[in-house]
């Protein structure tokens, strides 16, 4: 069978483009014929989609020289945005596949298009249905994230398929001991306000001031119009915080191995599953995060601790009480969540029930309903 990908591929790096990079990676190693088109995007914005954007649309019309491709596969697989004008990008390559019969797939990577269309006027509702219900399937992240297709797709074909760490992060990992004698706290994920980036810091500010002997790495790229904050905050940290930029590879690799604290205390409206947590999991890292979104499908007390969103204070407290009782925290968390990753979120596993649903779509007779779970 031949898949064609469309999505957004790396660069820039976040949670959506890392997984369709590693799908088409996983993919093609275990011998199926899938294709990609990139619909990437420079830009790293809290509001993506929110708003219509003259630029962005521009450059997303190259992508339309590729539709002809549709054409050519079996099934199609999409991750398109969870805002109107986020979906109705990808609206010709939805209609071109009805129109040759060819199944679609929609992934949902994030916790915001259920609560999008609810607030739809009229006619934009009315596209934004059509789009979304004439899919041969939905995926979410998890559990509780199925009803962001509700109204929108019969719940016999919404599929769950969770997140993943990379396989390089397991390699080794057992063995290596965490740091005991003070606070390595790492955030990895893009410098977002609503990724609660801002309370991180204040948070760290207030651990500077009490003396808390600490380090901190804040990686990945930073949001439009959010630099001038984070910079002040950081300097002001310095030298117990440093920003490294956005990471890969071996960069990250020695990062997640080198922190014993992950932290993100995130709010972000579209938040899904952050592959991020799943990472600090697999390289056996204290979780320090927020009930948000899919989370709590993934991360309860026994990885860490959940904080209160929005409340740099509470993170300040759940920071110091890590530090005060470091080798104790160390030892009840970080094989336990090694251990707890390397059971449930691996590449193998995503890419492998990714396929399966697109393979159930093209396989499956034009009009029929299946009740399989993926």
């Amino acid at each position: 069978m031949r898949f064609l990908l469309i999505g957004p591929l790396p660069e820039p790096i976040n949670g959506c483009s890392y997984a369709n990079a590693v799908l088409l990676r996983r993919a093609r190693e275990e011998g199926h014929d899938f294709r990609a088109i990139d619909t990437s995007t420079p830009t790293i914005s809290g509001k993506q989609g929110a708003r219509f954007s003259l630029r962005k649309a521009l450059a997303f019309l190259g992508t339309y020289r590729h539709l002809p491709r549709v054409l050519r596969a079996d099934a199609v697989y999409l991750t398109p945005g969870q805002t109107f004008f986020g979906l109705m990008k990808y609206a010709p390559f939805m209609l071109l596949a009805r129109w040759s019969r060819k199944p679609y797939v929609i992934h949902l990577h994030g916790n915001h298009l259920g609560r999008h269309y609810a607030e739809l006027p009229g006619l934009r509702k009315r596209l934004f249905h059509g789009c979304v219900s004439h899919a041969a399937a939905g995926i979410v992240l998890s559990e509780s994230l199925r009803g962001n297709f509700k109204d929108l797709l019969p719940g016999e074909r919404v599929f769950v398929v969770e997140n993943f760490a990379g396989d390089d992060l397991f390699a080794d990992t057992a063995a290596a001991g965490k740091p005991t004698d003070r606070l390595e706290i790492l955030y990895l994920s893009n410098l977002m306000r609503e990724k609660g980036i801002l309370d991180l810091l204040d948070a760290l500010a207030v651990l500077k001031r009490e003396k808390v002997d600490f380090r901190a790495r804040i990686a990945g790229h930073i949001e439009k119009g959010l630099e001038a904050e984070v910079r002040k905050r950081l300097d002001a940290l310095m030298p117990e915080a440093a920003y490294v930029g956005a990471v890969a590879g071996d960069r990250k690799r020695r990062l997640l191995a080198g922190a014993n604290v992950f932290a993100l205390p995130t709010y972000y409206a579209m938040e899904g599953q952050p592959i991020s947590l799943l990472e600090g999991l697999a390289t056996g890292n204290i979780i320090v995060t927020t009930a948000h979104a899919g989370i709590p499908d993934i991360v309860d007390a026994s990885h860490g601790h959940v904080i209160e969103a929005r409340n740099p204070a509470a993170l300040a407290a759940t920071l110091r009480k890590i530090s005060a009782h470091l080798p104790d925290e160390v030892d009840r968390f970080s094989r336990h969540n090694r251990d707890y990753a390397a059971a449930r979120f691996t590449e193998r596993s995503f890419a492998g029930r990714v396929v399966a649903v697109l393979r159930q779509a093209a396989e499956r007779p034009a009009g029929e309903t299946s009740r399989r779970t993926a």
